[in-house]
């Protein structure tokens, strides 16, 4: 009993058992850990690449966005401008058109004037004749002496209000 016990025995079988835990650790960091960590570093690359190209995407979407924006106004200002040229001719048609009716409305009534100034001077001449005949009959009748004063002057009246009357 004299012996001390040895926390660690060294022999053989332990240094074997170390080149073969070695030996498992190094197929395993070949097999195993360096394509585990090279996969999880592509991943990470990807996903890297993936942020940095939804970054450019969401800023390329930003200018497209602008850009449309910038064309909508464009284009509501090209509409509003069209629609109020569009106001302004029509306005421009309108007034012409009351022009056109006023000219023609004048030239309407200056047409009836005339007529009537027409018709007037021919009724005038027509009484001027009816009158002139009236007369005529009137002296024939009197040189006749077939009326007498009072009959004269009925006579005459009668005539006179059936000519006016016509």
């Amino acid at each position: 009993m004299g012996q001390t016990p040895q926390l660690i025995n060294f022999n053989w079988t332990s240094v074997v058992q170390l080149l073969m835990f070695l030996l498992l650790m190094y197929i395993l960091y070949k097999l195993l850990y360096k394509p585990f960590f090279n996969i999880t570093e592509e991943r990470k690359r990807k996903v890297e690449e993936d942020l940095k190209e939804a970054e450019r995407a969401r800023e390329e979407a930003m200018a497209l966005k602008e850009e449309m924006e910038k064309k909508l106004s464009e284009a509501r200002k090209i509409a509003d401008d069209i629609v109020s040229k569009a106001r302004k001719d029509a306005e421009n048609i309108v007034n012409e058109a009351k022009a056109k009716a006023k000219d023609e409305a004048e030239r309407i009534i200056e047409s009836a004037k005339r007529e009537v100034a027409l018709e007037k001077e021919r009724m005038v001449e027509e009484i001027k004749q009816k009158a002139g005949e009236l007369a005529v009959a009137l002296s024939l009748k009197i040189l006749s002496g077939v009326l007498d004063e009072k009959a004269k002057k009925e006579y005459l009246m009668k005539m006179i209000e059936r000519e006016l009357s016509e």
